[in-house]
């Protein structure tokens, strides 16, 4: 992950001459203000990505932060370099191991941490203590919807962690606002997601009451392999892909002097073929429109002949 300096100014400037340019800089949008007296430059700010946007914070923060604070939720999550859907807060997350209760400040939000018993890591760059990456998912599980934690677990499981580590630990947990929501992730998650985009599209299909797919099954037939598919849902035949605009808009996710159009032809051939495979009944394709609006995915899901049930209870939001 590339870095952003963080330039210095107050008490570590003797002289008031680089804080005073410093502030200057930002009064004209040239510097961003993370915290009091950092900054970083506001176009490499703008260039980086979401992840190392936040990591930057936590940097920020750093030395005006008590020992005891141990850096967590989604900044841990990013320091982990675990997905994230969006841009990540604009404060920094620790637990506090003295209080009972959350406490939000200008840079900071600090979650109570009294009796708890944390695994931590050490940050390579200041020493500080991190949430693991078991406790870090929890923790997001806890706090935030399926729709961001859902794709950190299937990172996590992906990475090697044991599924049972993952519900040990909520277990051990008092938190009693937020378990189910937690239960139903880790339930969820699936080391064989292929994105964040299909972990999300996973999540919206579980919603409208659809069966749970198989992930990455493959395909073959008598010339060999066809394709491996996103989700295939066997008692129906039905093979459901997710298609983000990446790969038609963005070059860097196709192969070299490919065109977009190149790409919708292969997906067109690779479909004729794969809907001639035994067994294959039909074929849809859905996007983030349809994953954010649920009467357009039960719309499409109807379609392709893939049954719904309604769900009694919502653990989403």
């Amino acid at each position: 992950m590339e870095r952003l300096e963080i330039l210095v100014g107050g008490a570590a400037d003797t002289t008031g001459r680089r804080g005073a340019r410093l502030s200057a800089a930002a009064d004209t949008g040239r510097l961003l203000r993370l915290a009091p007296a950092r900054y970083v430059d506001a176009d490499a700010w703008r260039r980086a990505d979401p992840g190392t946007r936040h990591v930057a914070r936590v940097r920020a923060v750093h030395g005006r932060l008590s020992e005891r604070l141990i850096v967590s939720h989604a900044s841990a999550a990013a320091l982990h370099g675990l997905p994230w859907r969006g841009e990540f807060p604009d404060v920094v997350e620790v637990i506090d191991t003295q209080r009972t209760t959350t406490q939000s400040l200008r840079s900071v939000r600090k979650h109570p941490g009294q009796d708890r018993s944390l695994q931590t890591v050490r940050m390579t760059t200041t020493g500080r203590r991190v949430t693991d990456i078991v406790v870090t998912a929890i923790d997001i599980a806890i706090a935030y919807e399926l729709r961001l934690s859902v794709p950190i677990l299937d990172v996590v499981l992906r990475r090697g962690v044991d599924r049972a580590a993952l519900t040990t630990e909520l277990a051990g947990r008092s938190a009693v606002h937020g378990r189910a929501r937690a239960t139903a992730a880790i339930e969820l998650a699936d080391a064989l997601s292929g994105s964040p985009g299909e972990s999300v599209a996973r999540v919206a299909l579980d919603e409208v009451g659809a069966p749970r797919p198989e992930l990455q099954r493959e395909f073959h037939d008598d010339a060999g392999f066809v394709a491996r598919v996103d989700f295939w849902f066997p008692e129906q035949g039905i093979v459901l892909e997710f298609d983000g605009r990446a790969k038609y808009t963005d070059a860097s996710m196709r192969d070299a002097g490919t065109t977009a159009a190149d790409v919708v032809y292969a997906e067109k051939r690779r479909e004729d073929r794969l809907r001639r495979v035994p067994g294959v009944n039909g074929i849809g394709r859905f996007g983030w429109t349809e994953a954010n609006d649920a009467e357009l995915l039960r719309a499409l899901l109807r379609s392709c002949g893939v049954p719904m049930v309604e769900r009694s209870f919502r653990t989403v939001r």
